[in-house]
């Protein structure tokens, strides 16, 4: 193993380590499910479905699925817009409530996590992991459009 490798396989640990820590936080699905979609909700509330699918990178069933879950729970609420078949997704009081605690949380979880480094050696590492995936960026590596979803806007088929 050379030297970048084993660089970057230490910045893979630390990923996984920091992904755990604020795993402990919340909903198991903040990344994909209801804590996704109150997520996305804080920044942009009243939004509608076609718009959440383009946010949180869903399909139209999933994205379904998912703020009907999120309506039983009290979380959200579905309102009609005035094109067809198109609904705006709310957040209630309670999933306002879960969502801060959520943030919250993992801000709490951050900050206890970084207390280790300076606020200088902080600077460093966001310039630093900033640089790293502008480079991937630039090499084609984005982690956008996996699966089936990516294959059907492939030119190829």
């Amino acid at each position: 193993m050379n030297e970048a490798t084993a660089s970057l396989n230490q910045l893979k640990k630390a990923s996984k380590l920091v992904r755990l820590a604020f795993h402990k936080n919340g909903p198991k699905s903040y990344k994909r499910g209801q804590g996704a979609l109150l997520n996305a909700l804080m920044e942009n509330d009243g939004t509608t479905q076609r718009k959440l699918v383009d946010i949180l990178g869903m399909s139209r069933s999933e994205l379904k699925d998912v703020v009907k879950k999120a309506e039983r729970n009290g979380y959200v609420t579905i309102e009609d817009v005035e094109g067809k078949r198109t609904y705006a997704v709310k957040l209630t009081d309670e999933g306002r409530a879960v969502a801060q605690k959520r943030v919250e949380a993992n801000d709490r979880t951050a900050d206890d996590i970084l207390s280790c480094l300076s606020e200088e050696e902080i600077a460093q590492m966001n310039a630093i992991t900033e640089k790293l995936i502008l480079s991937m960026k630039d090499k084609g590596v984005n982690g956008k459009k996996k699966g089936r979803k990516a294959h059907r806007r492939c030119c190829c088929h």
